[in-house]
């Protein structure tokens, strides 16, 4: 699972290490394409990772994103913005695609070389608060069924 801090008023820069090479079906990389999907609201995000590193590829390969609640969202640069309303903390389907220029947004007939998982957390504490339950129901027991 790829985690992705998220923080108001930051920027992150998250590095994702991945044995990805044997996947690609061409020998030239560019920038892998990226899609998330929150899975709370079913709202995607397709965006070109910030940089690809590929000194190690046959063990690795290193890209990097960034989330940011400050800058403007910039999709071919990779810079996201993150832990809104429609995009909230929770984790997320990751879809990574072998992409065919280093600033295509298409994912349409692109290669998938990843899918997975990825939670976004928030690095301050707590990024959820509970309140107890003190109201004392009469009508516990009940069970309405609603068509």
């Amino acid at each position: 699972m790829i985690q992705a801090a998220y923080q108001t008023g930051s920027v992150f820069f998250h590095k994702i290490y991945l044995n990805l090479y044997d996947e690609f079906d061409s020998t030239t990389l560019f920038k892998p394409l990226v899609t998330v999907t929150s899975q709370l609201t079913g709202k995607s995000k397709t965006f070109v990772v910030f940089s690809l590193f590929s000194t190690n590829k046959e063990r690795w390969l290193e890209c990097m994103f960034a989330t940011t609640t400050t800058l403007s969202e910039n999709l071919t640069s990779g810079l996201v913005i993150l832990g809104t309303t429609d995009f909230p903390l929770g984790f997320y389907d990751m879809t990574i695609y072998e992409n065919s220029s280093n600033t295509n947004l298409d994912p349409s007939g692109l290669n998938v070389v990843y899918t997975g998982l990825m939670n976004l957390y928030s690095t301050t504490s707590p990024s959820v608060t509970y309140s107890e339950y003190t109201t004392n129901d009469s009508d516990t027991e009940s069970v309405y069924i609603t068509i």
